[in-house]
């Protein structure tokens, strides 16, 4: 490695005179021999030539330290700059001061680190330097970082993936190099291979940023990380406003409806709760039946010819308007009315010694309103911001209290309508489970007859200002 007396000279000379060495540094520094400086062994007295090197030497270095091949590097090889754990939320993120690197090291997969800065103005860029492990500075695949607003929403997200042709060395770094003379010096850290990430915050006041591994790919692995503030060219308002919203139980009436917001995800929660009704014990029932007289249902002899059975059928009248028996055979004479006799029978089934308890699923309806200015088409989009595990919903949009109805159907998620709002006004969104077949309850049990509906759900509601132009 190339180490020139003169080198070590002006490193020693920079190092003293920027204060970055201790006395003890300072007390080996009498063994090196210096340009004029005598006998090496003579510690006690330094010859006035020594002196005359050593300013030089010095004030050289200080002026152009390039120039005497000293880099910060050599110097400040650890600045000491890093997170503290734990710090995994907001409440505890560390303070990251601006254009510093900041060491930090992701436990396991389940490891969050926050840091935490402040701007003073709006549409200031951030500017994110990222950097892996001293082993390989450009190897920064393994993260995620995710700029958060002051409570903690995520207003940007990076991977940390980037292309490199790995560590950069200087010429000469490690002892078994053999050093080229034409080869450039290039520094340890390789910040100009650094992983940059960019947003513009467009408000004024504290921003976190948050280091997460990517499942394992990130775990038990150091970075490096700065941050640096500009300003942009950005000189549009920006209104502290939300960009996404969530539904409020109870919303099951029209009359609570949450109000939604032109071209802003709206989030929700299907439920269902476990509801049961009581059946008390009910009598046995009884209907009027016709048998012929002296028939025994347990001999055939007894019955009338041609029939298997003992009952009248009193749905045929004679001429006189007797009920007379069926007469299977043809034969012309009919029995009169008379061979027949009236009984109660129990109707199998009927009658209960005491009370059931009923079980089933009561769906959960959501409802949302919407004030548009009229004349205009509204777009409405389902599931399109995630994912929904419902095989699809019904969705009715009325406009006020049902004078038209825009929409009365099922949807899929991933699905798309297109409204026409022809009247200004407030209009109704109801979500609820779509029928399988028939009514939604059926009269007798009270069970449910809807499709299972559970889970979160997202749509959409954007105010597109155009024109229907439908007459």
């Amino acid at each position: 490695m190339k180490n020139s007396l003169n080198k070590t000279a002006r490193w020693s000379a920079l190092a003293l005179a920027m204060g970055f060495m201790s006395a003890i540094s300072v007390q080996g520094l009498a063994a090196i021999y210096w340009p004029g400086g005598g006998d090496n062994n003579d510690t006690k007295k330094k010859s006035k030539d020594y002196k005359k090197g050593y300013k030089t030497a010095q004030r050289d270095c200080v002026n152009k330290p390039k120039d005497c091949e000293v880099l910060l590097e050599d110097v400040v090889a650890n600045p000491g700059w890093g997170e503290t754990e734990p710090n995994d939320h907001p409440g505890a993120a560390d303070r990251i001061f601006l254009n510093r690197f900041y060491k930090g090291n992701t436990l396991d997969k389940f490891d969050q680190d926050w840091f935490y800065l402040g701007t003073t103005k709006p549409n200031q860029n951030l500017l994110i330097n990222f950097l892996g492990d001293q082993e390989n500075y450009t190897d920064t695949a393994g993260w995620l970082v995710k700029v958060h607003d002051s409570f903690g929403n995520v207003i940007a997200t990076f991977d940390t993936t980037t292309t490199g042709t790995g560590n950069v060395y200087r010429n000469g770094d490690q002892p078994e190099d053999i050093v080229d003379p034409g080869e450039p010096i290039l520094a340890k850290t390789p910040l100009s291979n650094a992983h940059i990430m960019l947003t513009t915050l467009g408000l004024p006041g504290r921003y976190y940023i948050s280091v997460e591994s990517v499942e394992d790919a990130g775990a038990e692995r150091a970075y490096h990380i700065a941050a640096m503030i500009s300003p942009s060219d950005q000189l549009s308002p920006n209104p502290d406003s939300n960009f996404q919203d969530a539904e409020t139980e109870p919303n099951d009436l029209q009359e609570n409806a949450d109000p939604l917001n032109s071209n802003v995800h709206m989030f929700g929660t299907f439920g269902r709760r476990w509801v049961r009704w009581y059946t008390p014990a009910q009598p046995p029932e009884y209907e009027l039946k016709y048998f012929y007289k002296d028939c025994n249902p347990m001999n055939v002899a007894t019955m009338p010819v041609g029939l298997d059975t003992c009952e009248c059928d009193i749905t045929s009248v004679d001429n006189n308007g007797d009920i007379v028996p069926p007469n299977p055979n043809n034969v012309p004479d009919q029995t009169p009315a008379g061979a027949c006799e009236a009984r109660n029978e129990l109707v199998p089934g009927t009658g209960t010694e005491q009370g059931n308890w009923n079980y089933a699923y009561d769906y959960d309806n959501d409802w949302f309103s919407y004030y548009s200015e009229g004349d205009e088409q509204l777009h409405f989009e389902l599931c399109t911001k995630g994912s929904c595990d419902f095989a699809r919903v019904h969705v009715r949009i009325l406009y006020i209290n049902g004078s038209a109805v825009l929409l009365d159907g099922p949807m899929l998620p991933g699905s798309t309508f297109e409204i026409g709002a022809a009247r200004p006004g407030t209009y109704f969104i109801e979500l609820s489970p779509e029928p399988v077949d028939g009514p939604q309850v059926d009269p007798e049990t009270g069970v449910h007859t809807v499709d299972d509906l559970t889970g979160p759900y997202n749509f959409l509601l954007r105010s597109t200002k155009l024109p229907p132009n439908g007459g």
